[in-house]
Formats: structure tokens, C-alpha cells, sequence
């Protein structure tokens, strides 16, 4: 009986790509603000009350020292996170991405954690406008990173995913949860075939989440395509989740993996 239901829900899943497949990428899919809950973290638009947090976020060496290719010389102050966010929306309009700020509620945050933040990092509760409706978040909370799919490619129903995730919540699993409500966006709802991941040799963190979480190898390493400055440069370890992987295993698993938290 149980391998009759395995079977089905595998039947289930391979006609949900084949479905997909036929409905392609629909430009009106991409959300102009988009959100989504998790058990415990919530994706929410970008916003200019937010930009304080990014700042300091995208300014924090430990939180970006896997991405120094994006760093700023004397951090990023206020100005440029704001000018940041409205260059992403701005291509958010244009199909060609989807932002998510991650926030986390007080009563949500690890214990091994809350210690460590300050109550001028929280922010009061809300109702926070998205396409469909609202999103409310009904106690303080704080904003912890971003995430969202980059260089959306409707046509050849390609994009790539990434995150960004204040160092005091790693090995927490938000970030998890957050990929796993972006890739299930992608999928799900964008109809997309393949999703890629760009990472660095020396995280480690996330290259063993794609390799042991998800399940995929690396599928190829682009030489010196990331730029450092003083003519220094790093390779980029790029992973691929496709279609027929998300339904197949890599969406239940980390579902489950978000439930024993």
C-alpha cells in the first residue's frame, strides 16, 4: 500500500513538470511585490524602512565575506541601500527578478541569538501591502537578509537564486526556509525549468546545504568571473536544481528538513 501511494505521488510529480512544461513562463506571474510565510521566517517586499537594516547588513564583514565581490570600501550607508533597492525594483518591474527581504518575529528568533540583538533592530508590527492582499506581522520584528530570483529568463525558463543572511543566524535554519519558499515560488509558481545557485570554493556552508540538503553536485566552476578589485578575481561554484528535481525529491526534502527545526 505504502509503495502504491509512492508511486502515485511520483506520477503526481512527474505530471506537475509535464504541466508546467506546456504552460511555459507567464510575464504576469512576476509579482511587482511579492511575499511569503514560513514557520519562521516571512519574505516580504523590500521597502525604504528597511533600508537602515540593509545597510548595516550588506556592511557586516562576517555576514559578507563570502561575497567581498559585492562589498563596498567604508561599508554601504543608508543612501546607497536605498539607491540598491530601487535599482532591484526597477527590474523587479521589468520581469527580470524577485526581491524578498527575510524577516524573522521576536518570538521566533533562537535563544542562542536573541542576546546578541540590539532593540533598535526591531521593527513595530504591521500589515504589510503584496500583490494578493497583505502580509501581517502581528509583533516586533527584525530584518535579517535578503533573497529572490536574479536574471529571470521567461523564455528559456532559467533564473537564478540567492541569499543573503546576517552571520549571527546562520546554522539556524532560516535560511533554509528561505530557499526553500523562493525555489517553491519558482517552480511552483513561475512554471520555471532550472534554477541555478553561484557560490564560492570557501563556503562551505553553503556548498554542503546544496550538496547534502538539496542533493546536486556542482555543476560547473566559472574561473575569475567574480572581481575583488586590484585586479584580483575568484572563481564562481555554480549549482543547478531543475524541474524535474524539485518534484521529484528536492522540494520534499526540504520540507522536511524545515518541519525538524
Amino acid at each position: 500500500m505504502a509503495s502504491r501511494r509512492l508511486s502515485t505521488t511520483t506520477a503526481l510529480r512527474r505530471n506537475s513538470v509535464l504541466d508546467n512544461s506546456k504552460k511555459g513562463c507567464d510575464p504576469d506571474l512576476v509579482p511587482e511585490r511579492a511575499g511569503s510565510t514560513g514557520s519562521l521566517v516571512t519574505l516580504i517586499p523590500p521597502d525604504k524602512d528597511q533600508d537602515v537594516a540593509m545597510s548595516r547588513l550588506l556592511s557586516d564583514l562576517e555576514t559578507m565575506k563570502h561575497l567581498m565581490f559585492m562589498t563596498r570600501v567604508g561599508g554601504y550607508t543608508k543612501k546607497d541601500a536605498a539607491a540598491r533597492r530601487v535599482g532591484r525594483d526597477e527590474r523587479q518591474h521589468a520581469k527580470e527578478l524577485v526581491n524578498y527581504t527575510i524577516v524573522i518575529k521576536k518570538s521566533l528568533i533562537p535563544r542562542s541569538v536573541l542576546h546578541n540583538i540590539g532593540d533598535d533592530e526591531f521593527m513595530p508590527a504591521c500589515k504589510i501591502p503584496v500583490d494578493n492582499g497583505h502580509i501581517e506581522i502581528d509583533e516586533p520584528y527584525m530584518v535579517i537578509g535578503c533573497c529572490g530570483l536574479n536574471n529571470i529568463d521567461l523564455a528559456n525558463r532559467c533564473s537564478e537564486a540567492g541569499i543573503i543572511l546576517d552571520a549571527r543566524f546562520w546554522r539556524t535554519g532560516v535560511s533554509t526556509e528561505a530557499l526553500y519558499l523562493t525555489l517553491k515560488f519558482g517552480f511552483e509558481t513561475l512554471c520555471l525549468h532550472r534554477i541555478s545557485l553561484h557560490t564560492t570554493e570557501g563556503n562551505l556552508g553553503m556548498r554542503g546545504w546544496m550538496e547534502k540538503a538539496v542533493g546536486v553536485e556542482v555543476e560547473c566552476i566559472r574561473k575569475d568571473v567574480l572581481y575583488l578589485g586590484n585586479d584580483k578575481y575568484i572563481d564562481s561554484w555554480d549549482y543547478t536544481v531543475f524541474d524535474h528535481d524539485w518534484y521529484l525529491s528536492v522540494e520534499k526534502n526540504l520540507r522536511a528538513r524545515v518541519a525538524k527545526r
